[in-house]
């Protein structure tokens, strides 16, 4: 996602390159990296000095050979550098200003952030679940994290396909707020469905990553990812899970940070929720509304009932909010019979890649519903 002429660039923080370089060498993860700062003072300082005084220091439990990766590692991170410059993403180094102080607090927190956006401050909660949700996982966690949102809220989450997406567009409908957590480098978006979200979410809070450009999705990034899902949330809410899934070692991330756990009972018996009452048996909270967590987090409790004259308000057809001439076009294509995405971009004679970008604005306008097989219909 190289930065089209005309976007906003971020300074460099100076001598960001042995940052880069330092973690890019064989053995100096998280504790050795911040070992070798505390010790030299600074990622250049340290990269100045020699193997024999770093294993002299015993800044590694094991002794580091590093002499012969070191140029490889810096040229590797003077290209980091001018992607970066050429990007809409810029970096935030530990211990600088607008380094997350929940991360900071990690027992070894990243050396580094990529960022996308604003990170919100104030109360924050993940919301984590199944890539596989079932239609009550996905209704009950659109509500829970709209009405969540609409308290003021943060929404974090990991941007997988499912309940992830699911609380994101949820935060960004009632005009909240998200932070999107990648397990992939800043360049890769990850599912590719997602990539019409990404300007929707940067606008409403911050993508975030700690991987560097060009990593792709790969199966061990996504542990490391849910540990900063859980370090930047108040507490951790898993909306639907099996007994073995990511969202439950994002629940193990928060119990291990001293954070609360809130589950979504659902069915008893079915197979995707073995893994959401498992918790429930082991302590965690359980959750029948954005009630339980607001009070968890000593915040107002929104209404649970509509009086005679909200329903009845509420059942008005509303007016269309403002629309683009692309986004009405598109609407006034559409019919309350589901259509494909992709003869309605034929119909429209546009591209399925800009029909599927404008089909999620207004899927978060609240007018249109996507249904499985890539089936669009009105909302309303």
């Amino acid at each position: 996602m190289e930065t089209p002429t005309g976007q906003e660039q971020f300074s460099v923080p100076q001598d960001v390159e042995y940052w880069l370089a330092l973690s890019r060498l064989p053995r100096v993860g998280r504790a050795t990296f911040l070992r070798l700062v505390e010790t030299f003072q600074t990622p250049r300082a340290a990269w100045e000095r020699s193997d024999t005084e770093w294993n002299n220091a015993e800044v590694s439990r094991v002794r580091l050979t590093t002499h012969d990766f070191r140029k490889p590692a810096f040229e590797w991170a003077q290209e980091q550098v001018v992607r970066l410059r050429n990007s809409v993403w810029r970096i935030i180094l530990f211990g600088s200003p607008g380094f997350p102080a929940s991360l900071s607090s990690l027992r070894y927190p990243p050396p580094y952030l990529f960022v996308r956006g604003e990170i919100p401050e104030g109360p924050a909660i993940a919301v984590v679940g199944s890539r596989q949700a079932t239609d009550y996982g996905v209704r009950v966690t659109h509500e829970i994290a709209e009405d969540l949102a609409a308290a003021g809220v943060t929404i974090v989450s990991g941007f997988a396909r499912g309940i992830d997406t699911v609380a994101h567009k949820a935060a960004v409908h009632v005009g909240g707020k998200t932070v999107a957590v990648w397990g992939t480098g800043p360049d890769i978006v990850f599912p590719h469905e997602n990539e019409s979200l990404v300007d929707v979410v940067a606008a409403h809070g911050a993508l975030i990553t700690e991987f560097p450009f060009g990593t792709a999705a790969d199966a061990a990034n996504f542990p490391v990812r849910n540990r900063l899902i859980a370090g930047l949330s108040d507490g951790v809410l898993v909306a639907q899970a099996r007994r073995r899934s990511g969202a439950l070692l994002t629940a193990q991330h928060a119990l291990e940070q001293g954070k609360d756990v809130f589950a979504i009972p659902g069915e008893i018996g079915q197979e995707s929720f073995v893994g959401t009452h498992e918790l429930l048996k082991e302590g965690a909270r359980m959750v029948t509304g954005a009630d339980d967590i607001l009070d968890a987090l000593h915040l107002p409790a929104r209404s649970k009932r509509a009086t005679r004259s909200e329903r009845a308000e509420a059942a008005r057809p509303l007016p269309l909010p403002p629309l683009t001439e692309i986004e009405r076009r598109i609407y006034e294509a559409l019919g309350t019979t589901a259509c494909h995405i992709d003869r309605l971009a034929v119909s429209l004679r546009l591209s399925v890649g800009e029909t599927a970008r404008v089909l999620t604005l207004l899927e978060l306008k609240g007018l249109v519903t996507k249904q499985a097989g890539n089936q669009i219909a009105r909302a309303r």
